[in-house]
């Protein structure tokens, strides 16, 4: 659960400001969300392939449709848990907010990748522990997604998990 004081409760407050004004761009997702709704699931999945982007074997979040098994993960956990992760996603991807903290005046969706990971660094690096804690969370949770699926297995190495049901025929 992220934690955050008075400054962090501030920032978020200031994230809400004009967040209404602002356009975030949608992306459908591929199946019915649990958790997210359709705005918090395209922030995150924007998230996911600035953190797992297309690179030699390796294919793109988008592709492995992480932003899909980082909801269906949150549909498991406590409502204020997800509530606190929209909030963040919210922040992100909030135009006024990326202006006053880091000067970026466009919602982080309408970013090229480029300034997508120059925002997500501002973020990793950034004096507020709140954005510090909530990249932490929100990259962990795109990478444990990714890495988790078994298209990754053979970039990385891993042959794959044992193949227990030949152990269990030669244990008769």
């Amino acid at each position: 659960m992220i934690r955050y004081g008075l400054g962090g409760a501030v920032a978020l407050a200031a994230g809400g400001v004009g967040l209404s004004l602002q356009q975030t761009h949608l992306r459908r997702p591929s199946r019915p969300l649990r958790a997210l709704d359709e705005r918090t699931f395209s922030i995150l999945a924007a998230v996911a392939d600035r953190v797992a982007p297309a690179e030699g074997a390796f294919p793109a979040a988008s592709e492995l449709q992480v932003a899909e098994k980082v909801d269906e993960l949150l549909a498991g956990v406590h409502p204020s848990v997800v509530e606190e992760i929209k909030q963040v996603l919210h922040l992100l991807e909030n135009g006024v907010a990326g202006l006053l903290l880091d000067g970026r005046p466009r919602p982080f969706t309408a970013l090229e990748p480029q300034a997508q990971d120059e925002a997500l660094q501002a973020w990793r690096r950034s004096r507020l522990g709140l954005r510090r804690t909530a990249y932490r969370a929100i990259r962990g949770l795109c990478a444990a997604a990714y890495y988790a699926s078994p298209e990754i297995q053979p970039a990385v190495g891993y042959p794959g998990p044992p193949d227990f049901g030949n152990l269990a025929e030669d244990a008769r």
